[in-house]
């Protein structure tokens, strides 16, 4: 069963045909085109995958890669370099208080609205820039820091899972910190998926400096019990913390508790409304859940 259906996803799917399409191509004719193709494919993914979110999700990225290669290439880039010009200020937001551990979770929080792979949400990198500052100031909606500073102090292996490009340069205060009392082990995608961050871009945004660097070995936009790696599901079963960033791996926490078999850590920002109502949080807010 899939927690989060609604009548709003068929309008997710649609709208991120048709912002596929758009992206990859150069004119009208081709991009509606390349539209009508993806949502060929989607609309096929969706009438036999529906009751999975997490199988859908991963024919939903595999039909755009066929489709379409990797159009997200650019706004990955164009990501990346906004969320470096931004990084000192949030390493000051984190340094000036008296809580470091918090504020880089509120940090890393409040970056997830940095995502281009959600048919009904889309930033602008432009108004992401200009409201950082003030997003970091807002309280979580939900808010189990506290739970996740006990289980740091507790963790001799920590895993983290990453989710945009640009959004992961703000992960790396949270790691560093995290680094300073465990081994930690940072997990990008295993292909090129929407605008999620590759090991390129983990690495690119400097957290190989604080963590070892891997993958979870499929071309999936959160975590998939059957399709990740071995490897992968290694470590999610046995590390003693693991904290996951973004909707997209909020949305796998079913498949996330099947090889844990205890909580785990999410940091996001919801997005639409079928994961708002189920967290019991606005649209837009920040957001530590322990499940």
């Amino acid at each position: 069963m899939n927690p989060f259906l609604d009548y709003e996803c068929f309008e997710c799917i649609a709208k991120l045909a048709f912002y596929i399409g758009k992206l990859s191509s150069s004119g009208v004719e081709e991009s509606l085109k390349k539209s009508s193709l993806l949502i060929e494919g989607f609309a096929r993914a969706a009438l036999e995958s529906l009751g999975d979110y997490v199988e859908l999700s991963a024919r939903i990225a595999e039909h755009v890669a066929t489709v379409v290669g990797d159009p997200y290439a650019g706004i990955r880039k164009r990501s990346m370099e906004v969320a470096k010009r931004l990084l000192p200020a949030a390493e000051r937001y984190v340094e000036e208080g008296g809580d470091p551990l918090r504020r880089a979770a509120c940090v890393a929080a409040a970056a997830n609205a940095l995502d281009f792979a959600t048919g009904v949400y889309s930033a602008s990198l432009e108004a992401f820039e200009k409201e950082f500052e003030g997003r970091l100031r807002e309280p979580f909606a939900i808010d189990h820091v506290a739970e996740l500073e006990k289980a740091v102090k507790r963790a001799e292996r920590a895993l983290y899972v990453l989710d945009n490009a640009g959004e992961c340069v703000f992960d790396l205060p949270l790691v560093k910190l995290l680094s300073e009392g465990c081994s930690v082990t940072v997990a990008a995608r295993g292909a090129p998926v929407f605008n999620d961050a590759s090991i390129e871009e983990a690495r690119e945004a400097g957290l190989d400096r604080y963590a070892e660097l891997t993958t979870t070995g499929c071309r999936v936009p959160g975590i998939s019990a059957s399709r990740c790696s071995p490897g992968f599901l290694k470590l999610l079963a046995e590390s003693d913390l693991v904290v996951l960033k973004g909707q997209g791996n909020f949305q796998s926490f079913a498949d996330v508790a099947k090889v844990r078999g205890k909580p785990a850590f999410y940091l996001l920002v919801p997005k639409c409304g079928p994961v708002a109502r189920y967290l019991g949080a606005p649209l837009g807010a920040k957001v530590a859940v322990k499940k």
